[in-house]
């Protein structure tokens, strides 16, 4: 089976595409299994949500949705992303290549 610390490779971070809850709980007892943290929070407390950073040194954050869906401009700074249901359901190709959400910045102006 695969691990978080697997998809970390030799990379110091993955941000984590999760799709539901479904997929959060599977994240959270991997996550709990292999001793990551979200700071000193216990298990029980961590908030489910969309994209989660995760670090080599065990430390996982959660990611904002504008910085998620920024990420996937041409000239923005590259940082793995990974469908974490692909990723644990075995798919050999699990990179995400859009956000999955429809983002649209508001100006102000009409």
């Amino acid at each position: 089976m695969r691990s978080i610390r697997d998809l970390l490779k030799n990379d110091e971070k993955v941000w984590v595409y999760l799709d539901s809850s479904e997929t959060w709980e599977k994240f959270v007892r991997m996550a709990v299994d292999e001793g990551f943290s979200f700071g000193k929070l216990p298990a029980d407390e961590w908030k489910s949500g969309y994209v989660a950073a995760v670090h080599s040194n065990g430390s996982m954050g959660h990611l904002p949705l504008f910085i998620w869906c920024m990420s996937f401009a041409k000239d923005m700074p590259s940082v793995r992303k990974a469908d974490f249901k692909r990723y644990i359901e075995g798919e050999e190709e699990y990179s995400c290549e859009s956000s999955h959400f429809k983002m649209r910045l508001y100006s102000g102006q009409n």
